[in-house]
């Protein structure tokens, strides 16, 4: 009898195994660009393999990233699909700028889960454990006009539309403290609260047109990127926007500033930014975002300890970071007016 009892439990314990859910899988908020390689499939559920309109990447072209998953995927937008958020394999292509995509074959370490410090926290969701900064810079015309969805359910997109505002700058998308051996996953450091003072957020306004309306998309940078550092939330949109200012009145800003509503060279670009650094090195650490050939961002590798206020050289650094790449492919770069 004891036999047949212990033979049972075992039966029931096996089927109990083979049943069991896997472990959950997560996604994680992302920023940046991907960089198709090859001509995959981009699916609106992986995992029901439902891809409406048969869509593809196209080789050589590079998609915004809006979030990844564990499993081996990224979620991107698709200029032209509908919906425009599609899922794609890590092994589909490439990201640029300040984020990569886990490979397929990796798991990404998430609070708890990797080396834990002092504070018990995992090292990519600990404050102020960055070795580096990536400073986000839109071209809202271009992100407005030609980013899938970029104007549907924006209202500073919507006003650009209507007339009702014009911007002729360029504008804050976020500053992004980086620990290079966490890739995308260092972030969301803590739950500590976006609080803003008025004249704080009047600062921020033309500089972040999001917050002319809404706050939406400043609490994602703070909670994604912010809390990750050491400022508190006033000091660091001011610090954020003060280097936006910076680069914008520089010599490639103004380059890009003179040339709205035409196109500028990607060659003459890096040469002015050759020019003002003194150095060709540079060109790794600035990188161009487009969204076919309209310039929509870019990528600004920052060390730890910036120096702002000074020359771009100062800001760059005294040792050039960066990886290269960007995803404007052709020479003429198309910049975008504000309005119809």
């Amino acid at each position: 009898m004891r036999f047949w009892t212990s033979l049972l439990a075992l039966a029931a314990s096996t089927a109990a195994a083979i049943v069991a859910p896997p472990a959950a899988w997560a996604t994680t908020p992302a920023s940046g660009a991907f960089t198709a390689s090859r001509a995959c499939e981009a699916f609106q559920s992986f995992r029901k393999n439902t891809n409406p309109g048969g869509v593809t990447l196209s080789p050589g072209t590079g998609y915004t990233v809006l979030e990844s998953h564990d499993a081996g995927w990224t979620r991107v937008q698709v200029p032209g699909a509908r919906p425009p958020e599609r899922w794609v394999p890590n092994d589909c292509g490439s990201a640029t700028g300040s984020v990569a995509p886990v490979p397929s074959t990796a798991k990404r370490p998430t609070a708890g889960n990797d080396a834990p410090d002092g504070a018990g926290r995992g090292m990519c969701s600990t404050p102020d454990q960055h070795d580096s900064f990536v400073l986000a810079i839109s071209w809202q015309p271009g992100f407005c006009e030609w980013t899938a969805g970029g104007r549907r359910g924006k209202p500073e997109c919507e006003a650009m539309e209507d007339g009702k505002l014009k911007v002729s700058n360029l504008t804050l998308h976020g500053l992004w403290p980086n620990r290079q051996q966490c890739g995308i996953s260092y972030g969301n450091c803590s739950n500590a609260p976006m609080t803003l003072s008025k004249e704080t957020i009047a600062y921020i306004g033309p500089w972040m047109p999001n917050f002319l309306y809404e706050k939406g998309f400043g609490e994602h940078e703070w909670r994604k990127h912010g809390t990750c550092q050491s400022l508190n939330p006033d000091a660091y949109f001011r610090r954020a926007v003060d280097l936006v200012k910076q680069f914008n009145d520089s010599g490639v800003g103004r380059y890009i500033r003179q040339n709205i509503g035409g196109s500028i060279s990607r060659r003459e670009f890096y040469e002015r930014l050759k020019t003002e650094t003194g150095s060709d090195a540079y060109r790794d650490s600035v990188k161009l975002m487009c969204s076919g050939q309209y310039l929509t961002e870019i990528q600004v590798q920052l060390p730890r300890d910036f120096r702002a206020g000074g020359s771009l050289k100062q800001l760059l650094g005294d040792q050039p970071g960066g990886s290269g790449g960007g995803t404007c492919r052709r020479d003429e770069i198309r910049i975008e007016a504000s309005g119809r």
